[in-house]
Order: structure tokens, then C-alpha cells, then sequence
């Protein structure tokens, strides 16, 4: 499987702070990786790392390409954030002027355009905010609207940055469930940057960093098997990870689930 992200011993730091002392980390095309760490492990400098927004010396490469000045236009065409601040990524003054604007700017048909509007707008059920005034909306609203303006130039990497922090349990649970299909039916590799360790429940791998540091990388359920690593970072396994467990010591269930509606089901059979 291609590797669509490689870091290979990167080290950087602001002002004399090191941030990163010979870090690496490789993402094949087509997973759906979260990335878990506190607020100074380094993980909103990633971003900016991988996007070119701050300088790297070659140690980084998207798509085989090598990262630097030359190339950080076309490697951007590939990458598509939503940002924890949900102001970065809306341009228009409506809803639908922030979703025009990047079709637009790739010179595509008025009438396509407004197709693949109506069919983003449907499958995130944003429908009545398209005639909104971007200045009205909510916060949890703008962030709904910021990975719409993502998802409409279909990038084939979409990293999100803390990118749902406004958004109510429920309705964040939907958003993943909506990306957790469009990872299974599209060649698109997901990269979920978060704080919150039940979020890892709908991607398959999770990288844990802290200070800098990748502490592992891997299957998610190997992961949640690392007691002594999720203490370190002052974690414990989702909770519907945790149900699994106990209800298996019970045997009521012979695997872990991480939906409650699949665990029910089986439950009653």
C-alpha cells in the first residue's frame, strides 16, 4: 500500500524550543488514522508541517513528492483541513459562496457546481444553512460548513484539526458516521487529530504523541490493549471498548463493538 505521508527523522522547534527531535511517522493511502495527544504534544505544528505552513528541510514527503517551496502548491491541491477555528476555511459571505469558491477557482461549470452543492449539502444535512449568511451561524454550524468547503474539492487526504469541538455529542456522532462511510467507499486517507480518545472508535489505526513524541502507532485495537501507554497519557479505552470488555468476562458478547445499536443486536440474538 502507498504511503501518502512520510516523515522521516524531522526535527523542528520555535525560538529555541524543540518540538520535534527526530520524529517520523508514515500513513498509507486509504486509512483512517487518529492522532491522540495534549495540547503540547505537538500535534497542531504537525498539521502545519505536512501543509508547508512552517518549514521543513525535506524530511517531509506527501505522495512521494519531497515537501518544500518548489513543490507546497501542487502538494496542498492533494490536502484538504478543517481547522479547529471554524472562521479559517469560510471565504463567502453566504454558506453558499464558501462552497462555491473553491469549484469556482477551478473553473468548473455553473451548473456542476450547483449539483454538487445540493448532493454534499444533502449527505451532511446541511440544506437550510446553504442561503445562510456565514455571520449567522453558530459555531458548531460554521464547523459543519468548514469541512463542507473541504469535502466539496474531494482532496485525497483530509486531515481534521480538533475540527468538531462545537458540535454536540450526537451530532458530532453523525458527522463521523458520514465519514466513516466515505472512508469505506472512497480512496480517501483520513487523519483525525484529537484530544478525545472515543473519537477513535470510528477510524482503524491511532497514533499516540506526547511532547513531541510518537509513543506508537497502530491498530487501533492494539492500541486500547496498551494499558500502561494509556496511562501515560492519561487515557482509557471508549467506552463502548470498555462495555465489550466487561460484558465478555460475563461471555454475553464475544467481541468488541464499537457501536451500541450492533452490540444490542447481538445481545438479543
Amino acid at each position: 500500500m502507498e504511503n501518502v505521508i512520510e516523515i522521516n527523522g524531522l526535527s523542528f522547534g520555535y525560538q529555541r524550543k524543540k518540538i520535534f527531535d527526530s520524529f517520523s511517522l508514515t500513513v498509507k493511502r486509504g486509512v483512517f488514522l487518529t492522532i491522540i495527544g495534549n495540547n503540547s504534544s505537538g500535534k497542531t505544528s504537525l498539521v502545519k508541517l505536512i501543509t508547508g505552513l512552517l518549514p521543513s528541510k525535506n524530511e517531509v514527503r506527501i505522495m512521494g513528492i519531497p515537501l518544500n517551496k518548489k513543490n507546497a502548491k501542487k502538494i496542498r491541491s492533494y490536502i484538504g483541513v478543517v481547522f479547529d477555528n471554524p472562521n479559517t476555511g469560510l471565504i463567502g459571505e453566504t454558506v453558499m459562496d464558501s462552497l462555491a469558491f473553491p469549484l469556482e477557482n477551478l473553473k468548473y461549470d455553473q451548473e456542476l457546481i450547483l449539483s454538487m452543492i445540493a448532493d454534499l449539502a444533502k449527505q451532511l444535512k446541511i440544506e437550510s444553512l446553504l442561503r445562510k449568511q456565514v455571520e449567522e451561524l453558530s459555531g458548531g454550524e460554521k464547523q459543519l460548513i468548514s469541512l463542507a468547503s473541504v469535502l466539496i474539492r474531494n482532496p485525497q487526504i483530509l486531515i481534521l484539526d480538533c475540527a468538531f469541538t462545537m458540535l454536540d455529542s450526537k451530532e458530532k456522532e453523525r458527522i463521523y458516521k458520514i465519514l466513516k462511510k466515505l472512508h469505506k467507499t472512497t480512496p480517501i486517507t483520513i487523519i483525525n487529530i484529537t484530544q478525545d480518545i472515543e473519537e477513535s472508535i470510528y477510524g482503524d489505526e491511532i497514533a499516540l504523541m506526547k511532547d513531541g513524541k510518537l509513543l506508537i502507532h497502530d491498530q487501533k485495537e492494539i492500541v486500547y490493549s496498551k494499558e500502561k501507554l494509556l496511562r501515560i497519557m492519561s487515557l482509557e479505552p471508549p467506552f463502548m471498548v470498555s462495555l465489550s470488555t466487561k460484558l465478555g468476562y460475563y461471555h454475553l458478547v464475544d467481541n468488541v463493538f464499537y457501536d451500541m445499536n450492533e452490540m444490542v443486536d447481538a445481545l438479543w440474538k
